[in-house]
């Protein structure tokens, strides 16, 4: 197996400036315990009140949201406000089937994490099990995919696989599709989605019989019994891409125009040729530590807030990062002054795509295909919002707007080791991304 050494550095200068902004509300899913505790107790007569939450009115989830607040399982925000599109994590989600079928919690102990007694109470009442998902970042979005192992087993019923999973979650009315049957397994779940399948859970668990999005279903049928890759998804085999020779086969969930961007450098060897020979490429679990390292770089890029930011991002989003300069990790403890200063706020996501890898040895280094999307929700000043070297060039990016795109993002090491690492050149914004706004 070759060995990639690559020693890069990206120095960003951030200019420090105090200003003042309006707060904006917050983004996640009442996670703090004393803040839920507090936002519970300002919106106790609101949860009684669907018009009192402004932005619920004629929202499709109106009725499963009403129902849970109600309930008490969920509030919403001390400005009046629930914000049913923000997405949901994994803890957020356990907390929310833990504590809406009455499960037993227990109290948190010194130094955990608030969510660590509700994982405990789903694991107990097999709600959960550890090959459901990764579970090693509970505070990354929770995916659809993910969201119906859950489902399922809380009305009792349990999956042979992934595939096998979603067709229980549809056949029972539990999950419908995102449009025209379209399943949509890698996309999140938002507060609104997971209030609705925790209501319909409850509705099977009382014995009512739930409608079926028959599309939905019938998709998911063919999925259950499609081939699959080493990851479980599946492989498409019509409407294939211009270049799908270039690939060692296409996935069912993405489109072709991820397949046919133009890489951002001359690739040596395509993805299909390193399946043929690459020792690395064959290596389930080098790839899943690359997909992984990758999307838990960009995760934290892609999610700060001012109002919670602290040194340990800046600890944690280099120990994603090539450890060759130090100074990176200055920049990036510069990048959260900054944050807090400017009042900036970033929700976004990203999937690292393994079987989308290509290989440039004129640089000495693996790229790996991404799929991304972000929304920046608040700043002050338009500078240095994001911390990627090319942001600036890239936009002006439009606040409260949501965008997507793909990008190649390089992966290095500074040591002859197989624990590659985000590169410093890696940005979103190279000439070749694609970004554009989500309409």
């Amino acid at each position: 197996m070759k060995k990639k050494l690559v020693v890069t550095s990206a120095v960003i200068s951030l200019l420090a400036t105090t200003l003042q902004i309006h707060a904006e509300a917050p983004t996640s899913l009442d996670t703090n315990l004393e803040s839920n505790q507090m936002i519970s107790n300002a919106n106790e007569k609101k949860g009684e009140q669907g018009e009192s939450f402004k932005d619920i009115q004629g929202h499709w989830a109106a009725t499963s949201i009403q129902t849970a607040l109600n309930k008490g399982i969920v509030s919403g925000y001390p400005n009046g406000m629930f914000y049913p599109e923000n997405k949901v994590t994994r803890a957020e989600f356990l907390k929310l089937i833990v504590s809406s079928l009455g499960h037993e919690v227990g109290t948190p102990t010194t130094n955990a994490q608030w969510y660590d007694d509700y994982v405990k109470s789903a694991k107990v009442n097999n709600l959960y099990v550890e090959t459901d998902f990764p579970s090693s970042d509970w505070t990354k979005p929770m995916t659809r995919m993910e969201m119906v192992h859950v489902a399922a087993r809380a009305i009792g019923q349990v999956g042979e696989d992934n595939y096998d999973f979603l067709y229980i979650a549809v056949k029972n009315g539990l999950l419908s599709g995102t449009g025209n049957g379209r399943l949509d397994p890698e996309g999140t779940t938002t507060r609104a989605q997971a209030l609705t399948v925790i209501d319909r859970i409850e509705k099977v668990r009382s014995g009512e019989t739930l409608k079926v999005d028959l599309a939905a279903l019938k998709n998911a049928g063919k999925a259950k019994n499609a081939d699959r890759d080493p990851w479980g998804r599946i492989i498409r085999t019509t409407n294939l891409p211009k270049n799908a020779k270039d690939f060692p086969y296409v996935l069912e969930d993405y489109p072709n125009e991820m397949y046919e961007m133009k890489p951002n450098i001359i690739v040596d060897t395509t993805s299909a040729q390193l399946a043929r020979s690459d020792a690395y490429f064959n290596y389930k679990p080098i790839m899943d530590q690359w997909k992984q390292t990758t999307e838990n770089y960009y995760n934290l890029m892609l999610n700060v807030d001012y109002r919670t930011i602290d040194k340990e991002w800046a600890n944690e989003l280099f120990s994603y990062h090539n450890q060759g300069f130090r100074v990176v990790l200055a920049d990036m403890r510069r990048y959260v002054q900054w944050v807090k200063e400017n009042k900036i706020i970033i929700n976004g996501s990203l999937v690292a795509e393994p079987s989308m890898l290509t290989d440039a040895n004129r640089l000495a280094g693996y790229f790996i295909r991404t799929k991304f999307e972000f929304e920046i929700k608040s700043y002050n000043k338009y500078e240095d919002v994001m911390f990627d070297e090319r942001f600036m060039k890239a936009g002006p990016f439009k606040k409260g707007k949501k965008y997507e795109g793909y990008s190649d993002i390089p992966l290095s090491t500074n040591s002859n080791t197989d624990d590659l690492k985000v590169s410093g050149m890696a940005t979103l914004f190279d000439r070749n991304s694609i970004v554009r706004e989500v309409k």
